[in-house]
Parts: C-alpha cells; structure tokens; sequence
C-alpha cells in the first residue's frame, strides 16, 4: 500500500466504461437506433462510430470541440464516411435519447461500489448530463453508493478541465482537499491527466491493456475493478 492511501477520505469515480459499459449500451443504442432507421447493423458501423466518438471526445476535453458541436457533426461524419444516405441530425437526437435507456454493469461494479462506500465518501465525474447518468446508474443497481454526482453538461464545464474539478471540491458535503482523494476512470485525458494537473491522486482503469504513458505519473493502473478493492 502507498503511504498516501491511509489519508484518503473521497473518492471520485466515472461512469462510462468505469461502472457501466459504455461500449455494450452504446452498441445496443446504436441497433435499436438502426432499426428504427432502417439501417442494417454491421461491426465496420460500429467501429467507426467508436473510432470517431473517441476522437470527437479527446477533442473535447482539450478544448477543441464543443459537446454541442459533437452533437451536430457525430452521425452525420458517420453516415458520410460510410456512404449510407440518413439523417444524421434525427439520428444523433435519436441515439441521445434512447442512451439513458441502456445501463450496463462492468464486471465487478457492484461489488466495488459496495465496497467504496462503506470506506469512503463516493461521487460521480462525467462528462455527460445529470439526467442521463442518474437514470442509467439507478437502473445498473449503483445509485445507492453514491453520495453525489458532478455532471460537466450541468456544471458547465467539462472534465478535465481545472474549473470542473474546483466546482467539484466547492460542493462536497466536506471540504476534501485533492491529497485527501482519488479518481478512478478509464480516460487518460479527462480522469488521469485531469487529477495529475488537480493534485487528485489516481487509479487508471485499463481493461484494454493499453501501453502504460512516460509523461504521467499514474499511482495505480489496474485491469479489473476486483483489484480495486486490494489498493484502497
């Protein structure tokens, strides 16, 4: 155990392909979606929205893109680059819509929220709406061990930024300082670097074994959320 773990009092945690599969419920948004549409499914469709929905959200967390301008140019670039003649607007109101219908556990999430909560104080980052992630997290079972919930799209700034973490801090039921918590999520970008910058320590999520950065200095990286009961 490293020193600092015993000082821990708070513990932020995201939501998407964290404690819900963000990849399942994606993929079954984007069948029901299809089909409403009348467009055949097909893994190349799939893997091109995950290929572009990473990279508009990168974007957006270094201040390129807007969530609104995600919004008015995912689906159509979609359909553009795969030549399937459809309203990408509707679409894209469409697939927003129906997500919050869609809450997929990860392996082991309900467990390690148990666990979280009974040792510390829990709360929710994400980058998406209050509504959405509320919904999705009652419907998975979790939404019992979180003590509160900061949500970029109602805060009005977007994680990783340094404004979304002081109004995070601003509105725990305890003034926490960064040394005294931690995050845990699987973004390199929005939860890892943002803590770095924070001073907020850091579990990276990496389940998909992805090549470990020289220029952080990650506290802990595991592969499965079981293993984040041994550290904290």
């Amino acid at each position: 155990m490293k020193d600092f773990v015993s000082n821990i009092k708070a513990v932020l945690i995201d939501v998407d392909d964290t404690i819900l599969d963000f990849r399942l419920c994606s993929q079954a948004d984007i069948k029901l979606c299809l089909n409403r549409h009348g467009i055949p499914y097909s893994d190349h469709l799939f893997e091109t929205f995950e290929r572009r929905n990473s990279k508009y959200w990168q974007d957006i967390e270094a201040g390129r893109l807007t969530v609104e301008e995600l919004r008015q140019i995912r689906w159509k670039s979609i359909f553009q680059e795969l030549g399937i003649e459809a309203d990408g607007h509707q679409f894209e109101l469409d697939f927003i819509s129906h997500l919050k219908d869609f809450a997929i556990p990860m392996e082991g999430a309900k467990e390690l929220m148990q666990y979280l909560r009974a040792k510390y104080r829990v709360y929710i980052v994400s980058n998406a709406t209050h509504e959405q992630q509320r919904r999705r997290l009652g419907d998975a079972g979790l939404e019992e061990y979180i003590d509160d919930m900061f949500t970029s799209l109602d805060i009005g700034f977007v994680k990783p930024s340094r404004e979304y973490f002081d109004v995070c801090f601003s509105r725990m039921d305890k003034p926490y300082s960064p040394s005294e918590t931690i995050i845990i999520g699987d973004s390199l970008t929005a939860d890892i670097r943002g803590a770095i910058d924070y001073g907020i320590h850091s579990c990276w999520f990496n389940r998909d074994g992805k090549p470990q950065p020289s220029d952080m200095h990650i506290d802990f990286t595991v592969s499965t959320l079981k293993e984040i009961m041994s550290i904290l």
